[in-house]
């Protein structure tokens, strides 16, 4: 039987091809939509035949059929069918990548922005496992898609593919590319807030500063996440007041301290739980050896924790003698007065 459906397979093809021609005693274009069917009952019958390499051309020929045909959706289709079959029966990631990669270039000039982005993580995830560099830049250039974006629902799409993109980036960071990765998915996560900002989503800013900081400290970046955070707390949406900002500056301290203590009682605070699973997990595994301090930030935030501490305790030696806004309690201004007779 798969001997037989190959041939069918065959003849079909064959025919597609011959749609295609052109000259002077025959049609004067291509037929694209005949073509297109013949190249369509190719596919089916090159899949049942289990000739794999036949069946994926066949489908990338149907969607070069569609598209000339002005049919984007039917070609990105085919050419994910074709993506799919490398994928799961070929086992060619590869190759896979390369046909997601068509489909997202397809999607894009038929304006599918969420579509296009949606195709290159589909090719990201499928060279995962072979090629994490490969598939870093593919969700990179996903990310870039929604660059100018302002509608409302495609942000909500760039925010998924953003997570989807940090995720992927922190999870494959190893060995020499760990650091670029990690200062890419940083990157991406400062976006990511520009990104809850147009959506007026405050929390969503939040925690994706926070992100920030913790991955840039993954990174050995202290001072990359110091200015993240002061960059984050001077734009207006409110991150400076945030428990997100607290907790950023309670782990940049344990730097500047260089304080285990302070580290993992930082690290141990609420607000690291609902942050996404992969920067949990790294704000768990920090430690003081993760990011290197400058001498010259040590000893200005060795004195600023100083002056902290100092400010801490004031108000509680001065509770005694103040009223409930600060001001000098009355018995305790009849008492200064009786002391300035007395000097008298």
């Amino acid at each position: 039987m798969e001997a037989r459906k190959e041939k069918e397979g065959d003849a079909e093809m064959a025919l597609g091809s011959k749609c295609l021609k052109t000259g002077l005693l025959g049609r004067w274009k291509p037929d694209w939509d005949e073509a297109s069917t013949h190249f369509e009952k190719a596919a089916s019958s090159f899949r049942v035949a289990k000739a794999l390499g036949k069946a994926m051309d066949a489908y990338a020929r149907a969607a070069e059929a569609h598209a000339n045909m002005d049919s984007a959706f039917m070609a990105a289709k085919h050419m994910e069918s074709a993506a799919t079959l490398a994928r799961d029966a070929a086992k060619d990631p590869s190759q896979a990548a390369t046909f997601f990669e068509k489909a997202s270039e397809i999607h894009l000039g038929a304006a599918n922005v969420d579509a296009a982005a949606e195709a290159l993580s589909k090719a990201a995830r499928a060279v995962e496992q072979h090629d994490a560099a490969r598939g870093a830049a593919l969700l990179t250039r996903a990310c870039e898609l929604f660059a100018e974006e302002e509608e409302q629902a495609r942000l909500l799409s760039a925010v998924e593919i953003f997570k989807t993109a940090v995720s992927y980036l922190i999870r494959t960071a190893d060995g020499a590319s760990r650091t670029p990765q990690l200062a890419r998915a940083a990157a991406l996560l400062e976006q990511q807030a520009a990104l809850h900002a147009r959506l007026a989503s405050p929390h969503g800013v939040a925690r994706c500063e926070l992100s920030a900081v913790v991955v840039r400290l993954a990174a050995d970046d202290y001072e990359g996440a110091l200015a993240s955070h002061e960059r984050a707390a001077s734009t207006p949406q409110g991150y400076a007041a945030s428990d997100e900002s607290f907790a950023a500056s309670a782990l940049l301290d344990a730097y500047a301290r260089q304080s285990d203590e302070a580290l993992k009682a930082a690290v141990g605070g609420q607000m690291f739980n609902f942050l996404e699973n992969q920067v949990t997990r790294l704000a768990k595994s920090l430690t003081l050896r993760s990011a290197g301090v400058p001498t010259r930030l040590l000893a200005t935030a060795a004195a600023a924790s100083g002056l902290a501490s100092m400010a801490l305790d004031a108000p509680a030696s001065q509770a005694e003698a103040t009223g409930d806004f600060g001001e000098v309690a009355p018995e305790d201004e009849d008492v200064a007065k009786e002391e300035e007779v007395d000097l008298c």
